[in-house]
């Protein structure tokens, strides 16, 4: 088994190649085969598991035999018994092969023995039908025309095997070498054609110089036997083999060497952050299942070509930890790949600890095709991969900073990152590293910015979100890698646009809470609380907001508000969880309400999207009892447009389902509560009426009407439905 830069398949030739300690036993192999003496027929086999490195050890004998073969002491014949298929193929094969390696160094006399004696053989032992008759000949059954044509003709001869045993045997013991015939993977046959390969040495074996070296795995070569001739077992091969090697195992530490080896050379080296938990995933998940050379190349031949194409999008302990399984334990891996909402995350909300029948499912769903003795590794190692069965199996739990932690690393266990590394490609609910990195590189830049997040917003994601929410989100994670003179730039770029970043697509449906509005507050938190002090937070706030549309100049300015005063029971913010200085909170009091005004005045107001938020908003900032915002509804409400525009920006919708339903009932309710506060609600409900009654309004605005009346009548009613 190779051990090569090029992670191929091939066996190791050379010494200078081994990598897992198997050059010394192939040295002392072929040290023992020079010097037998007058070996009689001797029958060598050299065993080994499947990637064991048997083919390897293989060349290197013929290695350590290539001047006894040069100085014609020694021929090597090789068998390859895999290229045939059939028994009679392979048996006619195996005597031509025979006759190719020793016929040219017997005498003439003796060089037409050897055909004679397979053709016999062949015939008299039942290796072969009726297609050996006609071997030469066209239309030879099972054998291809030509295949054998040193044997047509033989079998009517009346030599008897006993005499051209002994011609043969004569001329081999005056040979002044000696030949090793070599047949390796025995256990690449099928069952038939491997035992045909141990009859055929059975019957030619004594023959006097002649060494036969069969390579297989004696475990699977033992159960074939077993299973055709169930009396004799191991007996059988004892009965042929005189001498018998395993190859030796390799030391743990080579395999591990070498895989890290390969890992550097694909993957590329850990940093200095990574290397804790990469060293702990490689020797928890990755070193318990390479066990033989195969695994390595195996390993790295999958990596080569996986690791390019995804490698930058994960975590590169846990993206080969998973390669692993999905390679050495398939049943696993499978179990992972189906049982994401188990694994990723933390435990489950409020669970402290999992009872015995919840460790049970999960023993069950994550390791029932596993063997009892592998199960306890492989729990340590599923642990290591996704930190929530420390929760399951022990009494660990994560709090939110390591959920946070392995979204940004970007591994396995986070629930974004999941599926990345089962498909080997990248979801829109996942932002490239390449883009994320790009936008903390250009975080400065304004123009930069602005353009990715407005192009974003065009951008609509599988679940109806746009790119935006994404990219937000992201910058959260990565908020520790934005530079400190970064931060004030971007958080100008972002308020500037605050307005068309809050757009309803990315509002959280059902349970869920967010939206863009929210992860803007997010994101500002991240990058100051924990940077700067009060006064530079608040200075740098402060200079965001002179260029924030009316919206997000409004929400923060609450924000900052409700974090120094007590409202709903809540207390204020202690010092180091303020945004802003008491002094610069009371001015951005006023710039909002300076914005509000100004909005008013240029008709912008009328058309924001956070409408009914704003007019509450300008009651309370301008502390005159609703005096300014009720004028300036009042003077809106006299144009019909603005009447339906007021109506539709107090109407929302709601769904419910009950158990029986299959599907979710939509229902339209008015948000009026309070909203004498800011209108004069007769002449609101006046101007309704009086529009729903003009026949000449367009469908359109009466559907926007009547909806919005009717669930206002509704609430007045208490039939909120």
């Amino acid at each position: 088994m190779a051990a090569k830069t090029s992670h191929n398949d091939d066996s190791i030739s050379e010494p200078s190649e081994d990598r897992f300690g198997i050059e010394p036993f192939a040295m002392t192999l072929a040290f023992g085969i020079l010097q037998m003496v007058a070996p009689q027929g001797m029958v060598i086999a050299l065993n080994g598991p499947w990637g064991s490195g048997k083919s390897s050890a293989v060349n290197l004998v013929r290695h350590h035999l290539a001047d006894a073969v040069e100085a014609e002491e020694i021929t090597i014949v090789d068998f390859a018994c895999w290229w045939f298929r059939g028994e009679e193929e392979l048996a006619l094969a195996f005597f031509r092969e025979l006759y190719a390696g020793l016929g040219p160094s017997l005498g003439s006399r003796f060089k037409k023995a050897l055909p004679k004696l397979g053709a016999r053989l062949l015939k008299t032992a039942g290796f072969v039908g009726p297609a050996i008759d006609m071997a030469g000949a066209a239309g030879a059954g099972t054998i291809a025309s030509g295949a054998m044509s040193w044997a047509s003709g033989l079998i009517k001869l009346d030599d008897s095997v006993e005499k051209l045993y002994a011609q043969i045997s004569k001329a081999l013991s005056d040979q002044d070498r000696r030949f090793l015939i070599v047949i390796d993977d025995i256990d690449r046959l099928a069952p038939d054609e491997a035992l045909l390969i141990f009859r055929l040495i059975k019957s030619v074996g004594r023959l006097p110089n002649v060494i036969y070296l069969l390579v297989f795995d004696r475990a699977l070569a033992e159960a074939i036997v077993k299973e055709k001739y169930p009396s004799e077992g191991p007996q059988y091969l004892e009965k042929i083999i005189q001498a018998s090697f395993d190859i030796p195992e390799p030391r743990k530490e080579d395999l591990r060497d070498q895989m890290l080896e390969n890992i550097e050379k694909i993957c590329g080296r850990p940093n200095e952050s990574e290397l804790l938990q990469f060293m702990n995933v490689f020797y928890d998940v990755i070193a318990p299942e390479i066990r033989t050379p195969r695994d390595v190349i195996r390993l790295a031949n999958s990596l080569s070509v996986t690791w390019p194409a995804i490698g930058r999008e994960v975590d590169r302990a846990d993206f080969i930890g998973i390669e692993t399984f999905r390679l050495l334990r398939p049943t696993v891996y499978r179990a992972i790949r189906s049982s994401k909402e188990l694994l990723v995350g933390g435990a489950d909300s409020g669970t402290s600890r999992y009872s015995t029948d919840q460790k049970t499912e999960y023993d069950k769903i994550l390791l029932g095709g596993v063997a009892q003795k592998d199960q306890e590794q492989l729990r340590r190692a599923l642990k290591r991969l996704f930190p929530r069965l420390d929760s399951v199996w022990g009494n660990l739990s994560y709090g939110q900073d390591s959920l946070a932690g392995w979204e940004r690393q970007r591994r396995v266990c986070a629930a974004s990152r999941f599926d990345t590394y089962f498909r080997l490609s990248i979801g829109d609910d996942v932002l490239k590293k390449d883009e994320i990195d790009t936008l903390v590189e250009n975080a400065a830049d304004r123009s930069f910015v602005q353009q990715r997040l407005r192009e974003a917003l065009g951008i609509l994601r599988y679940g109806g979100t746009t790119k935006a929410a994404l990219i937000l989100d992201e910058l959260n994670l990565h908020a520790e890698s934005i530079a400190d003179e970064d931060v004030r730039p971007l958080l100008i770029a972002i308020f500037e646009i605050g307005d068309e970043l809050d757009t309803p697509r990315d509002a959280a449906k059902g349970f869920s809470i967010g939206d863009n509005r929210l992860r803007i507050h997010w994101l500002l938190r991240r990058l100051i609380l924990d940077r700067f002090d009060i006064d530079k937070r608040s200075a740098i706030l402060l200079e965001a907001c002179k260029t924030a549309p009316v919206g997000w100049m409004v929400d923060i300015a609450d924000s900052a508000n409700a974090a120094h005063n007590s409202r709903e029971g809540r207390a204020p913010e202690t010092q180091d969880r303020l945004i802003t200085t008491k002094q610069d909170c009371e001015k951005m009091q006023a710039m909002a309400l300076k914005s509000l005004r100004a909005a008013a005045k240029s008709g912008a107001l009328s058309s924001n999207s956070k409408l009914p938020y704003l007019l509450y908003r300008w009651h309370d900032l301008a502390k005159d009892d609703g005096k300014e915002v009720k004028r300036w509804t009042k003077a809106q409400l006299a144009r019909n447009d603005q009447v339906v525009l007021f109506a539709n920006a107090f109407t929302s919708q709601s769904w419910s389902q009950s158990i029986a339903d299959r599907v979710a009932q939509r229902t339209t309710l008015a948000n009026v509560v309070g909203i004498e506060k800011i209108l004069d609600v007769e002449l609101f409900r006046g101007k309704i009426k009086s529009l729903l009654a003009d026949e000449t309004l367009p469908e359109r605005d009466r559907l926007i009407l009547s909806e919005f009346d009717a669930a206002w009548n509704r609430r007045e009613k208490g039939d909120r439905y």
